[in-house]
C-alpha cells in the first residue's frame, strides 16, 4: 500500500494569540467555543469559517484589536 499523500489546504481561517491563556478563555467563551473547530497548539486554532465574523466582534467586544489578514 503506498503512503497517504500529503493534503494542502488553502484559505483556512486560523486564530493566533499571543499566549495559551488567552485561547483557553475563548474556548470557555460560551459564546466563542462552537466558532473554534480545532486547536492546533496553545496558541493557534482553526476558526469556522462561516463564524468569522462573529468572532472578530466578539473579540472586539472583549476588548482586544484583533488583525485580520
Amino acid at each position: 500500500m503506498p503512503p497517504s499523500l500529503p493534503i494542502i489546504h488553502e484559505n483556512i481561517p486560523l486564530i493566533e494569540v499571543a499566549d495559551a491563556a488567552a485561547l483557553e478563555g475563548l474556548l470557555a467563551d460560551p459564546t466563542m467555543a462552537d466558532a473554534i473547530m480545532l486547536r492546533l497548539a496553545p496558541t493557534f486554532a482553526v476558526i469556522d469559517p462561516a463564524k468569522i465574523e462573529a468572532v472578530v466582534m466578539r473579540l472586539k467586544k472583549l476588548g482586544h484589536l484583533p488583525r485580520v489578514i
